[in-house]
This record gives C-alpha cells, sequence and structure tokens, in this order.
C-alpha cells in the first residue's frame, strides 16, 4: 500500500477534529427546522462556502478528472460560456431561485402542492427520490474504487477464509460516514463542517497539480494534451476528435437552469438562506469563486493522460470503459509522496462527506415529508419526524451497499449523472412555469413530470439491454441527445395542455413576496 505511518496519523487527527466539531454543533440543534434547513439562518458567506464545497464530492474529483483524461481542458471554454448565462440569470436577477425562498418551501414536492396538487406532490416527490437515489447509488462504489486504486491496496482481502473485495469495505467505511455525520446535528451540522473541508481540499488539490506539474513539466504536460486530443483538447466545439458538441453545450445549460427549481439539494441549500437576496448572492460568489475548481480537477485528469497515454496499460485488468475513470488514481498512486498523501486522503474523505451528507439527507428529508408524511392520518412530531429522516439514512445506505457489490460501468459517469438527472427535469420545468405563469395547470404539470420521467428511463434500461447483446458497440443515442428532446417535449406539453385546461390556478405573485422579505430584512 502507498501510505505512510504519517499519512494515517494525518488521516485520523483530522477525522477526530471534524468528529469533534459535529458533536459540538450537534449540541445547537434544536427544533426540526435547525436539522432540515439550520433554521433558515444561513448567511451569504456561509452559505456560500458550504454551496462550494457541497459540489466538490469525491464522486465529483472522479468524474472531472475522468472528463480531462477523456477530453483534455475542452470543458473550461464550456464552463466559461455557461457562466456567462447562469451568473447573470441566477446571480444577479435571482431568476427564480428568490421565489422559491420566498415561498418558505423546505422541498420542491412541498411547493408543488402549493401551486398544483396534493396528489401531483406525492408523486414527484416519489419520483425525484428515485431518480435522485439512483444517482446516489453511484457515489460509494465509484469513491472507493479511486481509492483502493490511489492507496494501492490489492483488490481483494482475505477474511474469515474468503476472498472481499477490497471496494466493498471502503465502501462500507465511506458509507458509515454519512450516518455519523447526519445523524450528528443533521443540515447544521453539515453547512459548518462542509464550510471548513472545503478550504482543506481545493488547498490539497492546488498543492497536488503544482507538484504534478513541475514533476511532468510545463511543456510536456501540454504536448501530451496536444498529442491525445488535438484541437479538441481545446475547443468542446471542434469537427476533429472526441468533441462535446453543441448540443451538449444546449443540454447542459438547460439542465442547468432546471435543476435549480427541481433537484432536492440544491432546494434545500436555498431554503437555509435567512432571506430571498442572500440566495441569489451566495449563488453569484459561489459560482466565481467556485469555477476554478473544474480547471484544477481537470488538470489532474489531463496529467494522467500525459504520462501514461490513451490506452490500458498492458499487464492491467481493467476494461475500456473502467479505464478512462481510473487512469488518474492509477497514475496519482505512483507520484504523490507521504504527508501529501495524508492532507489527500482526508480531503477526499471529506469531499465525499460533504456531498454524500448533504444529497442523502436531502432525498431522506424528501421521501420522509413528501413520500411518507402524506399517508400518515396524524402528524409527525418534532422528534418522530427526526427519527424517521434518520432511519431513512440508514436503510438508503444499505441500498447504496447493495447496489455497489453488483455494479459495472456502461458509460461515463457525467453521462449517467446528468442522464437520470433528466428524471427530475420535468419537475422544473412545472416549478419554473408556475411559479411565472398564472396559466400552469396541474394537469400541465403532470404532463411535463411524466414526460421526462419516461424518456430517461427508457434510454437507460434500451441501453444496458443493447450493451449485453453487443459488448463492444456504440449505444446509437447519446444522452445529450435523449436529455434535450426530453426537456423540450415537457415544456412544449405543459403549455399546450395549461393552454387547453380552463380550471382555475392556485398562482400568487411570489415576485411582491421577494420584494416584501428583502426590503423587512434591510430595516
Amino acid at each position: 500500500m502507498n501510505i505512510a505511518p504519517v499519512d494515517w496519523v494525518i488521516l485520523v487527527v483530522g477525522f477526530l477534529c471534524f468528529l469533534a466539531m459535529a458533536f459540538y454543533l450537534n449540541s445547537k440543534c434544536r427544533s426540526v427546522a435547525d436539522y432540515l434547513v439550520s433554521g433558515r439562518k444561513v448567511r451569504m458567506w456561509l452559505g456560500m462556502g458550504s454551496g462550494i464545497a457541497g459540489e466538490i464530492g469525491l464522486l465529483a474529483i472522479v468524474s472531472t478528472s475522468e472528463q480531462g483524461y477523456g477530453h483534455g481542458f475542452s470543458f473550461v471554454l464550456i464552463g466559461l460560456l455557461s457562466m456567462l448565462i447562469t451568473v447573470p440569470l441566477f446571480g444577479v436577477f435571482g431568476f427564480g431561485i428568490e421565489r422559491f425562498r420566498a415561498s418558505k418551501a423546505m422541498s420542491v414536492p412541498q411547493y408543488i402542492e402549493m401551486r398544483f396538487s396534493k396528489e401531483l406532490r406525492i408523486l414527484t416527490g416519489m419520483f425525484n427520490c428515485l431518480a435522485g437515489v439512483i444517482q446516489m447509488c453511484l457515489f460509494p462504489i465509484v469513491g472507493a474504487s479511486f481509492i483502493r486504486v490511489l492507496i494501492g491496496a490489492p483488490q481483494t482481502v482475505m477474511m474469515s477464509g474468503s476472498a472481499v473485495p477490497t471496494d466493498w469495505l471502503i465502501m462500507a467505511i465511506l458509507l458509515i460516514c454519512p450516518i455519523i455525520f447526519t445523524y450528528l446535528g443533521g443540515y447544521a451540522t453539515l453547512i459548518v463542517t462542509n464550510f471548513f473541508q472545503s478550504i482543506l481540499i481545493m488547498g490539497v488539490l492546488c498543492w497536488l497539480l503544482f507538484l504534478l506539474i513541475g514533476q511532468i513539466g510545463l511543456q510536456n504536460y501540454w504536448s501530451g494534451l496536444e498529442q491525445a486530443h488535438g484541437l479538441s483538447g481545446f475547443n468542446p466545439f471542434a469537427s476533429e476528435g472526441e468533441s462535446y458538441g453543441v448540443t451538449w453545450f444546449i443540454w447542459l445549460n438547460v439542465m442547468t437552469i432546471l435543476l435549480q427549481f427541481s433537484y432536492g439539494p440544491y432546494l434545500q441549500k436555498y431554503a437555509a438562506m435567512d432571506k430571498p437576496k442572500t440566495v441569489s448572492r451566495a449563488f453569484l460568489l459561489g459560482t466565481i469563486f467556485g469555477s476554478g475548481r473544474a480547471f484544477i480537477i481537470l488538470g489532474l485528469g489531463v496529467a494522467a493522460l500525459a504520462v501514461m497515454g490513451k490506452g490500458v496499460p498492458a499487464g492491467l485488468d481493467v476494461s475500456a470503459t473502467a479505464w478512462q475513470t481510473m487512469a488518474t488514481p492509477y497514475y496519482l498512486a505512483s507520484v504523490v509522496p507521504p504527508v501529501l498523501m495524508g492532507f489527500l486522503l482526508l480531503g477526499l474523505l471529506f469531499a465525499d462527506v460533504a456531498v454524500t451528507d448533504t444529497y442523502i439527507l436531502s432525498w431522506s428529508t424528501s421521501i420522509v415529508n413528501d413520500c411518507i408524511y402524506p399517508f400518515r392520518k396524524t402528524p409527525f412530531t418534532p422528534k418522530q419526524q427526526i427519527a424517521a429522516v434518520r432511519m431513512t439514512i440508514a436503510t438508503l445506505c444499505v441500498v447504496f451497499f447493495l447496489f455497489g457489490t453488483i455494479y459495472t460501468p456502461t458509460m461515463a459517469i457525467w453521462d449517467f449523472m446528468w442522464l437520470t438527472a433528466n428524471i427530475i427535469g420535468g419537475t422544473g420545468v412545472a416549478v419554473l412555469l408556475g411559479m411565472y405563469w398564472k396559466r400552469a395547470t396541474t394537469a400541465g404539470a403532470y404532463a411535463a413530470v411524466f414526460t421526462c420521467l419516461v424518456i430517461p428511463i427508457a434510454d437507460l434500461v434500451t441501453r444496458r439491454i443493447y450493451i449485453a447483446w453487443y459488448p463492444e458497440g456504440v449505444f446509437p443515442l447519446k444522452p445529450q441527445t435523449t436529455g434535450l428532446y426530453s426537456y423540450v417535449l415537457a415544456a412544449v406539453l405543459m403549455i399546450v395542455i395549461s393552454l387547453l385546461s380552463r380550471k382555475k390556478t392556485k398562482y400568487w405573485d411570489l415576485g411582491k413576496t421577494v420584494r416584501d422579505m428583502n426590503l423587512a430584512e434591510t430595516k
């Protein structure tokens, strides 16, 4: 293994420090609102820092370095172009996200009930939770495989006379952490610990990238990328090589916009802010300060590409699909020195805690509030509600572990994550139009939700069957094509069906509420 004694000391001491912080913050958690949305008292700088940390998860590091290895730095241009759209839209004008905070809803389905109907709330809660859980099934196994390769651990270890995959043991450790940190204070704990871990992980990744470039040499670093990918390694719209393309760019931005109104972890973060204006300011500063992280993580994948080349090295029993994901840890395992390895492992562990815990708390909250609570004859007491969320967290961790024992990759991690995110996109269409359009009806919202449920699931199932029949084949339909067309069809159907419906809607002017709340906070 590639871990020196000093690395173990750094890892253990760092973990104990974060654990002590969690115990302290748990003593400050006194209500359901504290546990689920930090009592709605998160101010701008803490919200910005935790928001940045909430996107630097272990899975994000793995998938972004995978994109760096497979596409070079071309995503940087896509990110900059996307900022020209999202920063003014959300960071300056607070489009939609300030209105959601003004609605005082704690979750997307809760707003759906307020605007449309209780029945649609139950359905969207179930569908969104299904998509979120499917996405999160990848978190532990992908992260465990990355860490196992990074530390040079064997593929199996002997336990009670049986060979047990090492990935399973690491996966169990990664799943125990969410149970610990979400039990201790819930969102109030995560919002603070995420703030500090974001400083740790970004410092470590910057240190690592500078070290790698120094070892490789800047000239070899760029020439290795150029030889492997040519112009497509820098230009996402290049006609040559494996470029992202215009369709992928449009899909990404439409999805980014709609997820601001449908993705549970995002909306829970917005609900925790102290006022609507804080939501837009935190988005603005979080996007600006957080944009550089993608360049740094992509750089790790590019370093692996420059040194190891595009193909699977001889002697490694790794499939071509898995190699693009595992190339970076294989490379890092041979070059990261002691001390830095300890801080890197600590950063990766709490990067996983930051995202996995935040997401699992969000989806567990939605399962309890939107899928279980509507069927109860009596309301939850505060203790019962928190206990139900904690029990759901433990149950989901078991589901994630079982999924990890049978998982085999069939596509890039980003493609899988964003295609499953399309299932949630229909809710985004319904929420967005519901906030700004008086004529948006419940029937139209049903159409949008079901469209974005059926099409992506059909794609995932068909893709799995196709790969089983043709292991070496390429599925003819790209994820971005399926995703973009499902969004367009969902929006068209909601508009048409709403125009054909004559029923009275439950629209109210959230814009006025935003102005009143912001004004009240300034007085």
